[in-house]
C-alpha cells in the first residue's frame, strides 16, 4: 500500500508499506516526519478516523485491528494507495465527542487553530475515484473549499496540546527526544525514513528551521566542500524552499537549482544537450546513481553543476549550479556521440533511409552549431538504421490488428494476411498481406475502363520483399490504384495468391471482358492462365524491345519495331514488318515468335477503349510510392492508403469545377486531332459515310453512325481520329457526342464518387491476441546488397561530369580503370606500349653509360674532382627516341 500526503501544495511520499506490518504508531511517525515545518511536529494528541468511499460516516481507528480492517477493505476494492491532506484547522464534522481518546480536562483557551490539523485523502467532487500517475501533473483540490464533500477513504488526525490520550493509540508519554530515539529502531518500510528521522534531530523549540541541513552521508549532499572558493559564486538550493519540475523553454535549456528530474538518466541527457548547445565539453567529477557532479573540461572555467536525489528519493534534483563560463565556445564537441546523433535525427532517417551525411552534417551545424567528421556521421547513420530496424520488426506484430481496423473502418474491403507456420511451437512468420478497398472496387466498376496493369517492385526495408500492384485507368487517363500486396518474392506462387484475391473482387466468368497488361516476368503469365483464363493478355512493348535490342541493335530496327506495334490496322502493320524483314530476317522471325495479338495494336479489342502498348501506368504508380518502399511495412501501407485517399478526394473535388463534358486531357487530345484534320479533304457518301483523302493515292472511309474508321484508331481508343473529326466538322456535328462514354465526365465522376474512410489511431484498433507475428526470414546473399535496379541494354546512365571521374583506360566518364569493363582504345594501347618500351630503353641507357664511360667514371672517383653528369631524355613525338647528353 502506497501512502502519500499533500503538505502545503506538494505531494510527498509517506511510505510504501506492507499493511500487515504497519501500525498506527508508524503512520503517526511517518506523517510527523514529513511536516517538519508544520505545527504537527509538536502535536500531543492524535485521533485517527476513516471514511471509505462506499460509506457516509467516519469510523474511529482505536486499535491496530481497526487499521488492518481498513487496509483490507481498501484492497478488496482494488485501492493500492492512499493520499492524505494535512490541514492546520480541524473541521467540526470530524470531531467525535464520544471518543475516549479525547482529553476530558481540556481548557478552551489551550486550543489554538495552529495546533489542530486533519489528514484527508484528496476530495474529487462529483467524479469517480481515479488513480494518479505519479510521473504526471495533477490538480490538487482546494483545501479551503467546503463544497468538496468527503466521499472517499480518509483518515483524520486530531492534535491537541496534551499527551494524555497518546497512550490510547500506542504512543508513550515521553519527551520528544526520547521519542525520536525510539523511532530510530522502527523497521520503516520507506527507503528514505532514516533521512527523515535524522531531519528532526534538532531543537524542537526552533519552529523556523532556517538553518536546517541534511546530515545524510549517502552521497546526496551538496558539493559545497568540493569546489572551494569557486563555489561562493554558485547558486544553491534552499532545502525548505521546495523544488519544481524541469521544463525546457522551447529549444532553450535553463538549468537552475531546485529543478526536479524523473531520474538520473534524464538529468544526464539534459545536461549533455545543454553542453552540446553551448559548445563545451563536460568533465565528470562524480557520475554515480546517487550523485552527479559535472564541470567544464577546460581548466580554469568556473561552470559547475551538482545534483542528487531529493529528500524522498523519488526525483533527481539540482542542488548547486555555477552558470558562468570563462572559456570559448568549441564547435568540435565530443559529447555529440554517434549514438546521440542517430537518436536525435532519427526522424530524418525515418523519412529517408538513404539520407546523405552531408544533409546530416548541415542539419547538425544549423541546430547545434557543431561539426563532426565523416566517420562519426556514418556511424550515426548506421545506428539510426539499427533503431529503425526495431520499428520494422515491431510493425509486423501489429498487422493483424491493422487488418481488422481496415475492415471495421471500410466495410466491404478485402484484407488478407498470410502466415508461414514453421511448427515446433514457434510463432508464425509473415508471408503475404493483400489490401483491396471497397471504394476502389466500386470506382473501378463505376467508370474505369476494363483494363488492368500488373507489376511488382522491390521493397528497400530491412526485410526486403516485393510489392505487387494492380492499376487501372480513369476517364482522364489518370492512374487508378486498385490493390496492393506485399509478398516474399516475385514468383508464380505469389502471383497466384495475388490473382486469386483480385478475382474475388473484379473477376467473373474466368475474367472474360478484362484485359491485363504485364511485363511477362517471373510467373505472371502462368498465374493469369490459372486464375483468369478467359481474360485478354497484353504485353508491354517497352520490355519486348528491351530484349529485342540486346540481340538486334540498330536505329532502323528500332524505328520499324515501334511503327509496327503502334499501327492501328493490319495493312500498316504488315508493311512495317516487311521493312523490318528486309533489314534483318532473324529479327523479324524473333518478333513473330511472340503472339502478335498480345503486342500489336491492330489486334487489340475495341471494348476496352485503351490503346496503350506499354505498361507505363504501373511504372508511374511504383514511382508514385517510391519514397515509401524503405519504410516499415505498417507505415508503408498506411502511407499508401493515405495517398490513395487523398487522390480520390482531390479528383472528386476537381470534377466539381469542370464545366466541360469532356475531361481536360481528352479535350486536349481532341483539339490536337482537329489540328491534324485541317489538311484532309472530305467526300460525302450515303447515310453519314465519307471518303477522306489525305493525298491522291491514300484515302480512308468513315462511318459516323457505327463510329468506325478504316484506320481503327477510333475503334481502339474511343476518341475520334483525324479522319472522323474532319467528317464531324464537315457535318457541323458536336464532336463530344462521338467520344465514348468511358472517356466522359460522367464516368470520371462515377469513378471517384466513393471515398475511402479514415482508419483510427493505433490506440483505438481492436484489441486482439494475435500479436505474435514474426517478420519474414532474412536470406542473405553473397556480396554487397543491391540497392539500384539493373540498367537495360542501351539505357542511358545517370551522368554528371562535375561529380564523376574519368577512366584513364577507356577515356569514359563515370568510373576509373580499376572497375573498367570497356574495351581498351587503340590510343591507350599505344600509350601502354610506349610506357613499356620506355622502361626498357631506360635500362639500356644505364648500361650504355656504365660500359662505354667506365674510364670517365673511374677517373672522377680517383681524382676526387667534382664533375656533373646530366642525362637528358627527350621524347620526340611519343616514339621513344632518347637523346643522351653528358657534361
Amino acid at each position: 500500500m502506497d501512502i502519500e500526503a499533500v503538505v502545503g501544495g506538494d505531494l510527498l511520499t509517506v511510505a510504501s508499506v506492507i499493511p500487515e506490518q504497519y501500525s498506527l504508531k508508524k503512520l503517526w511517525a511517518d506523517i510527523r516526519d514529513l511536516c517538519f515545518d508544520q505545527p504537527i511536529k509538536h502535536a500531543t494528541e492524535v485521533r485517527f478516523q476513516v471514511m471509505l468511499p462506499w460509506e457516509t460516516s467516519y469510523a474511529t481507528l482505536k486499535t491496530e485491528t481497526d487499521l488492518q480492517d481498513a487496509f483490507n477493505k481498501l484492497r478488496e476494492k482494488k485501492y493500492s494507495w492512499a493520499i492524505f491532506i494535512i490541514k492546520t484547522e480541524l473541521d467540526e464534522l470530524e470531531k467525535d465527542k464520544g471518543d475516549s481518546s479525547l482529553p476530558k480536562d481540556r481548557n478552551e483557551e489551550d486550543e489554538s487553530p495552529d495546533a489542530q490539523f486533519k489528514v484527508l485523502l484528496p476530495p474529487e467532487p462529483d467524479v469517480e475515484w481515479v488513480d494518479f500517475d505519479k510521473d504526471k501533473e495533477f490538480a490538487l483540490p482546494d483545501l479551503n473549499d467546503e463544497s468538496n464533500t468527503v466521499n472517499f477513504a480518509a483518515a483524520t488526525l486530531i492534535v491537541q496540546d496534551s499527551y494524555e490520550s497518546m497512550a490510547a493509540v500506542g504512543l508513550d508519554d515521553n519527551t520528544h527526544d526520547e521519542e525520536l530515539e525510539a523511532e530510530k529502531n522502527i523497521d520503516d518500510m520507506d527507503a528514505g525514513s532514516e533521512e527523515n528521522l535524522n531531519q528532526f534531530e534538532v531543537d524542537v523549540l526552533d519552529d523556523a528551521l532556517d538553518d536546517y541541513h541534511s546530515g545524510d552521508d549517502s552521497g546526496t549532499e551538496s558539493d559545497d566542500n568540493d569546489s572551494g572558493d569557486a563555489q561562493e559564486a554558485c547558486s544553491k538550493y534552499e532545502q525548505n524552499s521546495g523544488g519544481f519540475e524541469f521544463a525546457a523553454d522551447g529549444e532553450n535549456i535553463m538549468l537552475k537549482p531546485g529543478q526536479l528530474f524523473k531520474n538520473v538518466d534524464e538529468f544526464r541527457k539534459v545536461v549533455k544537450v545543454f553542453a552540446i548547445k553551448n559548445g563545451f565539453r563536460l568533465k565528470r567529477v562524480k557520475n554515480e546513481k546517487s550523485r552527479v557532479t559535472l564541470c567544464c573540461a577546460v581548466e580554469g572555467c568556473t561552470w559547475r553543476i551538482h545534483a542528487s536525489p531529493n529528500w524522498n528519493k523519488r526525483h533527481f534534483q539540482i542542488k548547486t549550479h555555477c552558470s558562468e563560463h570563462t572559456c570559448a565556445r568549441n564547435s568540435e564537441n565530443y559529447e555529440a556521440t554517434s549514438t546521440w546523433i542517430g537518436i536525435t535525427f532519427l526522424h530524418l532517417f525515418r523519412a529517408n533511409t538513404e539520407l546523405p551525411i552531408d544533409v546530416l552534417r548541415s542539419e547538425l551545424f544549423r541546430k547545434y552549431g557543431i561539426t563532426c567528421c565523416n566517420q562519426r556521421l556514418y556511424r550515426a547513420k548506421n545506428k539510426a538504421l539499427e533503431f529503425l530496424g526495431q520499428d520494422h520488426k515491431a510493425s509486423y506484430t501489429k498487422l493483424f490488428r491493422y487488418m481488422h481496423a481496415i475492415i471495421a473502418s471500410n466495410p466491404g474491403s478485402t484484407v488478407s494476411l498470410d502466415k508461414d507456420w514453421m511448427g515446433g511451437g514457434v510463432s508464425p512468420h509473415f508471408k503475404r498481406f493483400f489490401v483491396f478497398f471497397d471504394a476502389n472496387r466500386r470506382g473501378f466498376f463505376g467508370g474505369c475502363r476494363q483494363f488492368v496493369g500488373l507489376d511488382g517492385c522491390f521493397l528497400k526495408g530491412l526485410y526486403k520483399g516485393v510489392l505487387l500492384s494492380a492499376v487501372s485507368i480513369d476517364a482522364n487517363y489518370g492512374i487508378y490504384p486498385l490493390a496492393v500486396c506485399v509478398v516474399e518474392n516475385e514468383n508464380t506462387e505469389s502471383w497466384v495468391y495475388f490473382m486469386e484475391r483480385l478475382y474475388e473482387q473484379i473477376g467473373c466468368n474466368d475474367g472474360e471482358g478484362l484485359c491485363f497488361m504485364s511485363d511477362r516476368q517471373k510467373g505472371i503469365l502462368n498465374a493469369l492462365e490459372r486464375v483468369f483464363p478467359q481474360a485478354l493478355k497484353r504485353y508491354c512493348c517497352r520490355h519486348i524491345y528491351a530484349n529485342f535490342k540486346q540481340k538486334f541493335p540498330g536505329l532502323l530496327l528500332r524505328k520499324e519495331f515501334w511503327q509496327a506495334c503502334r499501327s492501328a490496322n493490319a495493312t500498316q502493320f504488315k508493311c512495317h514488318m516487311a521493312e523490318l524483314y528486309k533489314i534483318s530476317p532473324a529479327a523479324h522471325d524473333w518478333l513473330m515468335g511472340i503472339p502478335v495479338v498480345c503486342w500489336a495494336k491492330h489486334c487489340f479489342p475495341t471494348h476496352t477503349k485503351c490503346s496503350h502498348v506499354t505498361n507505363n501506368m504501373t511504372e508511374s504508380f511504383n514511382n508514385w510510392i517510391g519514397n515509401f518502399r524503405a519504410m516499415p511495412i505498417l507505415r508503408m501501407l498506411e502511407e499508401i492508403r493515405r495517398k490513395i485517399m487523398t487522390l480520390i478526394h482531390k479528383r472528386q473535388q476537381q470534377v466539381l469545377c469542370w464545366k466541360d463534358e469532356l475531361p481536360p486531357i481528352v479535350r486536349r487530345r481532341i483539339m490536337a486531332v482537329r489540328e491534324e484534320s485541317r489538311s484532309l479533304h472530305v467526300i460525302f457518301g450515303h447515310n453519314q459515310t465519307f471518303e477522306v483523302m489525305e493525298d491522291v493515292s491514300k484515302r480512308t472511309t468513315v462511318d459516323l453512325l457505327s463510329k468506325h474508321c478504316d484506320c481503327r484508331e477510333w475503334d481502339v481508343s474511343g476518341l475520334p481520329c483525324k479522319h472522323a473529326v474532319c467528317c464531324i466538322d464537315a457535318m457541323r456535328f458536336n464532336v463530344d457526342d462521338y467520344v465514348d462514354t468511358l472517356l466522359k465526365k460522367t464516368s470520371f465522376k462515377n469513378t471517384y464518387s466513393h471515398q475511402l474512410y479514415p482508419v483510427p489511431d493505433e490506440s483505438n484498433w481492436p484489441l486482439l491476441l494475435h500479436d505474435n507475428l514474426l517478420p519474414p526470414m532474412i536470406i542473405k546473399t553473397a556480396g554487397r546488397p543491391q540497392t539500384k535496379r539493373r540498367k537495360e541494354a542501351g539505357e542511358p546512365k545517370n551522368f554528371k561530369r562535375s561529380s564523376s571521374v574519368k577512366c584513364s583506360r577507356c577515356d569514359q566518364w563515370g568510373h576509373n580503370k580499376r572497375g573498367c569493363k570497356e574495351p581498351m582504345r587503340s590510343l591507350n594501347v599505344n600509350k601502354a606500349e610506349m610506357k613499356r618500351r620506355s622502361s626498357k630503353v631506360s635500362i639500356y641507357v644505364v648500361l650504355y653509360i656504365f660500359f662505354y664511360h667506365y674510364q670517365i667514371i673511374m677517373y672522377i672517383i680517383q681524382t676526387n674532382y667534382l664533375y656533373v653528369c646530366v642525362c637528358v631524355y627527350v621524347c620526340v613525338e611519343k616514339r621513344g627516341i632518347l637523346w643522351l647528353g653528358t657534361l
